[in-house]
């Protein structure tokens, strides 16, 4: 009897650990220990600010000087490392408040920021013939996607339920001029954390292969200097010559100012679903009719302060940690299928567009290369193509 009333307390003890570690209905699914307090306390909120603010410094580290990160990509990294320790204890397992306020103060902060220095007036002078292939990338992004949600959305509303529309027009915005758009969807729609990270990790997996076929289909063309001084455009070497003046802080206050006062604006007149959409407008309104002397020296403090701002945003994406892997996990085949679907129709339209145009209409490989680099990943990788690729018209 001393031996059983012994052993049975040991015994529950020992079932409360495995179920505690265990999914009942998977004995294989590990899952995380509830009974262990995480290092960083869900209530804590300078805690949880800390460390996702050195996830947002670590991912740039890991992402710049490591195989993996230059694979996956700062950002992702960002949200790759904040979802492992998510998921081991450090933080709090299925986000946190001070995760969801800091989510929310990124992504308000960084969309007027970047968008400062959207002048439309720089366009047509400073884009020249490449406006018009990157426009037909646009459309073959758009064309994709609505080839794409006919075909496998109901695949992808059974994985994501009704966020998989939201997914959908966030990855159709994300490849007609990168992350941002992404962001600015989801937060517009108010897709769920777990969606927008499945959606993001789904695309950076078809991103790895997008990126090195262009490289490898850009290696050996020659540089594009045909049609710039009839078009009067300045040469290559005079706008990348040009450098910016070192950032000040009065040039970054005012940038906060701005930034603040834009944000207030769209929540005043847009309310909480139009107020991303309206803030946008009035900062591209602003950048494009502002003296060009009193907007241009914000440029940069703009974008050091937006691309900061947008880091952190990504550090939080994988705040939920597991469940984030579940989402992705569900959803895989379906949003492979529609990534599918978008990559390969936006690469015949391109491919067609040369064809039937070629380079005498303004559409040479060169140009429509880039114009589709800029469209899938943003000006930062179609700058990092030009470059590689030694095409310096085409790279400021």
């Amino acid at each position: 009897n001393t031996l059983v009333a012994f052993s049975t307390p040991r015994f529950n003890k020992m079932n409360l650990l495995h179920r505690s570690t265990t999914d009942r209905s998977n004995p294989l699914k590990l899952v995380p220990p509830r009974h262990i307090m995480p290092l960083v306390a869900a209530d804590d909120s300078w805690g949880n600010w800390s460390f996702l603010s050195s996830m947002a410094i670590l991912a740039q580290v890991f992402g710049e000087s490591t195989r993996v990160g230059r694979l996956l990509g700062p950002p992702v990294s960002a949200m790759a490392l904040t979802f492992f320790f998510a998921s081991t204890g450090v933080l709090s397992p299925g986000g946190t408040p001070a995760a969801k306020s800091l989510q929310l103060l990124s992504l308000q902060l960084a969309t007027p920021m970047l968008l400062l220095g959207a002048d439309l007036r720089d366009c047509v002078p400073r884009c020249g013939p490449l406006l018009k292939a990157f426009a037909w990338a646009s459309i073959a992004t758009i064309m994709a996607c609505t080839v794409g949600w006919c075909a496998c959305g109901k695949l992808l509303t059974k994985a994501l339920g009704s966020d998989a529309l939201i997914i959908a027009a966030a990855l159709m915005a994300k490849n007609v001029g990168g992350g941002i758009n992404y962001v600015a969807v989801c937060r517009c729609l108010s897709a769920s954390p777990e969606a927008f990270a499945a959606g993001l990790c789904v695309d950076n997996i078809f991103a790895l292969l997008y990126f090195p076929v262009t490289s490898a289909l850009a290696k050996g063309l020659p540089d594009i200097i045909d049609d710039y001084t009839s078009h009067g455009l300045a040469s290559p070497d005079q706008r990348i010559d040009q450098k910016n003046p070192p950032i000040t802080i009065k040039q970054i206050s005012i940038v906060i100012w701005l930034a603040t006062t834009l944000i207030w604006l769209g929540e005043r007149f847009g309310g909480v679903t139009g107020s991303l959409p309206l803030c946008t407008l009035l900062t591209v309104l602003l950048a494009s009719l502002a003296p060009r002397k009193w907007i241009q020296p914000l440029r940069s403090a703009s974008y050091m302060l937006g691309s900061c701002a947008l880091y952190h945003f990504f550090a939080t994406a994988g705040a939920p940690g597991l469940a984030v892997a579940e989402s992705v996990r569900a959803s895989l085949i379906p949003l492979g299928l529609f990534l599918t679907l978008l990559y390969g129709i936006h690469g015949v339209v391109l491919f067609l567009c040369y064809k039937v145009k070629g380079p005498k209409g303004g559409y040479s490989p060169q140009r429509l290369l880039v114009a589709s680099s800029a469209a899938i990943g943003g000006p930062a990788t179609a700058a990092a193509l030009a470059q590689v690729s030694g095409w310096k018209s085409l790279m400021a």
